[in-house]
C-alpha cells in the first residue's frame, strides 16, 4: 500500500514538472493584435545626441522543450530537488504547492529559506491590484518570462484602502481609521501579512516609503507629513522611521521642505531622494542620521512632470516628460551626476513609440522601476512600456487578465521584486 502511494505521489510530483517546463516556454504574444505591425521590427533609430539601437518588440524567443524522464526525477536526493525548486521562478510555488504536503510546507523550512536568500532575485516585475469590495485581486507581468500571470487573492484586512509602496518582495498597504492611518506588510506569495505597530504621532500620511536592507535582510518604512492638513494649519509632525528588527518606529526632527509625493521618491546609497512640489526641487532623507537635506540641483528645462528610479549601481535616474507650452512634447531619461550637481541626459522614448503611447498630451501617467528596468503606464488606456537600460530596449506589453475580468475598474500599478523568503514577521 506504501509502495502504491509512493508511486502516485511521484507520478504527480513528474506531471508537476512537466507542467512547469511547459508553461516556461510560453510566449507572451497576446498583445502582438492590438500593436502595428511595423513597432515589430528593428527600428533603428538615432534619437538626437545618441547613437543606440531601439528595440520596440514584446516578443521572446522560445526555448526548446526537453522531456523529463519519470525515472529520472523519482529517485532524485531531496537536498537536490530543493535546490532545483529554489532556482525556479516564484510564480511556479503555488502550483507546487498543491502537489504534496512537504512542498506545501517547505517555504517555513529555515534550510529552504536559507538556500533561497543565496540566489538572485527573480527580476523585476509589474504588479497591478484591484480592490472589489473587500477583495484585492491582483496580477503580475514578469518582465524576464515576457509574461503575466494572475496570483492569488492577497491576504490584507477588509479596511486596507490603498496600496503605497513595495520592497523586497513586499507590499505596505494603509487603511484609514477614523483621522489616521494604520499601516500593513504582505507577502503576496506567502499569503502572510501583519499590522504595523502605530506611529508615535497619529497622523493621515503624507508620504510613505519602504526600502529593503539587503545584508540583513529587514525593511524599513519612512513616513513624514500630515495629508489632512494639507492647504489648511498645516502642523509639523517630525519624520518617523519603522525597522523591522526592532519593531519599533524612531522619531527625527528633521522636517522636509515642500510637498512631498510617495510615487516620486527612491531610495538610492543610504538616502531616500524625493522630487518636491511648492518649491520644485529634489530633497535626500538620510537614513543613518535621520535627516532632509534639500539637494542643490536644477530641474532639466521645460520639465512637465517627473519620477525618479533607482538605477544600477547606485545611480539616481530621472524620468520625465518635457515640452514647450505642452507642445513637442518627449519622454527622456537622465541621471544624477553628484559631482557637477547637473541632470546628464542618457535615453530618449522613439518619438513614434511616445504618440503611440500616449495619445492625449494632457494624459498623465505612471513610472516606477529598479537598476536596468523602467515601466512606464499610460492608466487611462492602459498600456504599458518598459525600457531596459542595459541593452536600450523598448518594449511593448498588453493583456492584463484583471482588465479582461472587470473592465473600466480603476487598477493601481507599482514596481515588485517578488521573494518567496522575505518574512513579514522580522526577528
Amino acid at each position: 500500500m506504501s509502495i502504491q502511494k509512493t508511486s502516485k505521489s511521484s507520478e504527480r510530483i513528474v506531471k508537476a514538472m512537466e507542467e512547469i517546463d511547459s508553461q516556461a516556454s510560453l510566449q507572451c504574444d497576446s498583445v502582438r493584435g492590438s500593436i502595428p505591425p511595423k513597432l515589430f521590427r528593428r527600428l533603428k533609430t538615432k534619437p538626437r545626441g545618441f547613437a543606440e539601437e531601439t528595440i520596440v518588440s514584446p516578443g521572446c524567443s522560445s526555448s526548446k522543450e526537453v522531456e523529463l524522464e519519470s525515472s529520472v526525477w523519482r529517485n532524485l536526493p531531496e537536498e537536490l530537488v530543493d535546490r532545483i525548486m529554489a532556482w525556479l521562478p516564484p510564480i511556479f510555488f503555488i502550483r507546487l504547492q498543491g502537489v504534496c504536503k512537504r512542498w506545501r510546507d517547505i517555504l517555513n523550512e529555515h534550510g529552504f529559506l536559507r538556500l533561497l536568500s543565496q540566489l538572485p532575485t527573480h527580476g523585476p516585475c509589474f504588479l497591478i491590484t484591484q480592490k472589489n469590495g473587500d477583495i484585492w485581486h491582483s496580477a503580475m507581468y514578469s518582465h524576464p518570462m515576457r509574461q503575466w500571470h494572475s496570483l492569488p487573492l492577497i491576504s490584507t484586512p477588509k479596511k486596507a484602502h490603498s496600496l503605497i509602496a513595495s520592497a523586497g518582495g513586499l507590499l505596505c498597504f494603509s487603511a484609514l481609521v477614523g483621522r489616521h492611518d494604520e499601516l500593513f506588510i504582505c507577502n503576496p506569495f506567502r499569503r502572510e501579512y501583519r499590522q504595523v505597530p502605530d506611529m508615535h504621532h497619529k497622523r493621515q500620511l503624507g508620504f510613505v516609503n519602504m526600502f529593503m536592507d539587503t545584508k540583513s535582510r529587514s525593511y524599513r518604512i519612512v513616513a513624514a507629513g500630515d495629508y489632512s492638513y494639507l492647504g489648511g494649519n498645516n502642523r509639523a509632525f517630525p519624520t518617523e522611521v519603522y525597522d523591522s528588527k526592532s519593531n519599533s518606529w524612531a522619531i527625527y526632527d528633521s522636517v522636509p521642505v515642500g510637498i512631498l509625493h510617495s510615487s516620486k521618491s527612491a531610495f538610492c546609497n543610504g538616502r531616500l531622494y524625493c522630487l518636491t512640489s511648492y518649491p520644485c526641487g529634489l530633497v535626500a532623507f538620510d537614513v543613518d542620521r535621520g535627516l532632509w537635506e534639500s539637494v542643490p540641483v536644477r530641474m532639466p528645462h521645460s520639465l512637465l512632470d517627473a519620477f525618479l528610479v533607482a538605477g544600477e549601481y547606485g545611480c539616481l535616474l530621472l524620468v520625465g516628460r518635457t515640452g514647450l507650452y505642452s507642445v513637442h512634447q518627449s519622454m527622456r531619461i537622465w541621471e544624477l551626476n553628484l559631482q557637477k550637481m547637473d541632470w546628464t541626459e542618457v535615453g530618449k522614448m522613439p518619438h513614434i513609440l511616445f504618440n503611440g503611447w500616449l495619445k492625449s498630451i494632457a494624459e498623465s501617467f505612471q513610472c516606477f522601476g529598479n537598476g536596468n528596468c523602467i515601466f512606464f503606464a499610460a492608466q487611462k488606456y492602459q498600456k504599458w512600456l518598459v525600457y531596459d537600460l542595459m541593452k536600450k530596449c523598448w518594449y511593448s506589453f498588453g493583456g492584463c487578465p484583471l482588465i479582461s475580468g472587470s473592465p473600466g475598474k480603476s487598477l493601481k500599478g507599482i514596481f515588485f521584486e517578488p521573494r518567496l523568503d522575505t518574512l513579514v514577521h522580522q526577528q
